[in-house]
């Protein structure tokens, strides 16, 4: 009996584990680039609260987190965050509109920038904040590169957990039933 509750808890721990946020790609396998479609890339997506971007770009742009009215016009004297080591990663941790452009204004003009709109439907458990400039834990690429063989996954936003551990922990759910009646016979 004690296995089964173990295995329980067990089981009940594995379906905690199906709640966590989906990791994007800006701009898919172009990455953060001009030749990036990020206004269709960005309208078939849904964001919610512990979704994380990832932008990746050469050492020709930044990003730069800025308000609507920065957003609009493309300036970057007014920014809120800016990152340039070429791998950016910035966690939604809050509901509401972000906008980020690219740090060159033609770039930006061009439509290297991006309109998020985070739904509150997943909740934030003390999500850290975004990496700043000096703190990145991927490796800086040494040029853009468009060949999407060289690019990490795509966008479509991918789950830790989710159906997966739902299977894993029905299938230990179901053994340890098994176990007990075979023990119990």
């Amino acid at each position: 009996m004690t296995k089964l509750i173990l295995l329980c808890f067990l089981s009940i721990f594995c379906f905690a584990l199906t709640s966590h946020a989906a990791t994007y790609v800006v701009g898919d396998t172009s990455g953060w680039d001009i030749s990036s479609d990020i206004d269709s890339w960005a309208s078939s997506k849904t964001f919610n609260v512990g979704d994380v971007l990832l932008f990746q770009y050469s050492s020709s742009h930044s990003v730069n987190e800025v308000r609507k009215e920065s957003f609009e016009t493309c300036s970057t004297t007014n920014i809120l965050r800016k990152f340039s080591n070429g791998n950016t990663t910035v966690i939604l941790s809050n509901s509401g509109i972000r906008y980020f452009v690219c740090g060159n204004k033609l770039h930006c003009l061009g439509g290297m920038k991006l309109k998020v709109d985070v739904d509150e439907k997943s909740t934030s458990v003390g999500a850290p904040q975004a990496q700043s400039e000096g703190a990145a834990t991927l490796p800086q690429p040494s040029s853009k590169s468009n060949n999407p063989s060289t690019v990490i996954p795509t966008s479509t936003g991918y789950m830790n957990g989710g159906f997966q551990s739902q299977l894993i922990a029905s299938m230990c759910l179901t053994a340890a039933m098994l176990l007990e009646i075979n023990v119990g016979i």
